[in-house]
């Protein structure tokens, strides 16, 4: 008795050790810290080659099948350049994979595609309209998932102090395309949305995507509570980031036509036109003659 049981021990370890060999998935985490330290194509060539794998053999794995399914797609399209494939991969997951599921991570990618489409950086999706109203409607559908990857990101890319400019760089992307999308239903929420993308964009060294985005609310919202804060700070960018005074002298001049009663503002608006391309030698000079 006891030999037959070690017999069925052995053999169910034998078994077990040939059913991990031969799961893709048990490849996955090694690799995925390689690629991690290194981003090579080629890695990512085999990342994206194990997780469909994977995702074969365990057909029943539903929350592991999501996310291998999300990282193929983000590996696709980021380093193969391909939104297509990427696309109808996540729309597949969500679809087959995604019920009573967390969506942050398909979402997330999604939106990002959404933006390079938006901004018609995706020539492939044009060809593919079936595709993208399929995206667009998990989008839509999905927002409370939306949500969850802008604060996901915002906790793993440092705050207040960013220490993970990629995660920044997909914040931005994906708020912009969030905005895009509460244009008409939740235009509050598409403002904040791009003040705070905008901010974050001036953070991480990219104040032409700032001045973009200030200006999307400044010069195309104006009549917008918050639009005084995003022309000002459009100004601000010019001065202080971009060093063109020309433009950043027109944005103040605007700022005082249409607000210059703005009780947060205004002053400064008019103290900045008073020391404009200014040398700091200068400006010492002019308090000291005229310190009111």
């Amino acid at each position: 008795m006891k030999h037959l049981l070690w017999l069925l021990g052995t053999a169910c370890s034998v078994a077990l050790f040939w059913a991990c060999k031969s799961d893709p998935a048990t490849k996955i985490p090694a690799l995925e810290k390689r690629y991690e330290a290194t981003n090579s194509p080629a890695l990512a060539d085999t990342l994206i080659q194990l997780y469909q794998a994977a995702v074969k053999v365990r057909p029943e794995r539903t929350a592991e099948n999501l996310r291998y399914l999300s990282r193929a797609a983000e590996l696709k399209f980021l380093v193969q350049k391909d939104e297509l494939t990427a696309v109808q991969w996540l729309n597949g997951a969500i679809k087959n994979y995604g019920e009573g599921q967390n969506l942050t991570e398909p979402i997330g990618v999604l939106m990002r595609i959404g933006h390079a489409y938006l901004y018609k950086n995706a020539a492939k999706l044009t060809t593919s309209p079936d595709d993208v109203d399929e995206m667009q409607a998990n989008l839509r559908k999905h927002s409370v998932w939306i949500d969850s990857s802008l604060v996901r990101l915002e906790k793993t890319m440092g705050s207040p102090v960013v220490t993970d400019k990629k995660k920044a760089d997909a914040f931005i992307e994906i708020a912009e395309t969030y905005a895009n999308l509460l244009e008409k239903s939740n235009p509050d929420k598409k403002v904040d949305l791009l003040l705070m993308a905008g901010a974050l964009a001036k953070t991480i060294g990219n104040p032409n995507k700032a001045v973009q985005l200030y200006y999307n609310v400044g010069e195309k919202m104006p009549d917008h509570p918050k639009a005084p804060t995003a022309l000002f700070m459009q100004a601000f960018v010019y001065e202080n980031d971009l060093q063109d005074m020309q433009k950043a002298k027109a944005a103040y001049e605007l700022f005082l036509q249409r607000y210059p009663n703005d009780p947060d503002y205004a002053d400064d608006a008019r103290t900045a036109l008073q020391l404009l391309g200014k040398s700091p030698e200068e400006i010492i000079r002019q308090f000291e003659q005229n310190p009111q």
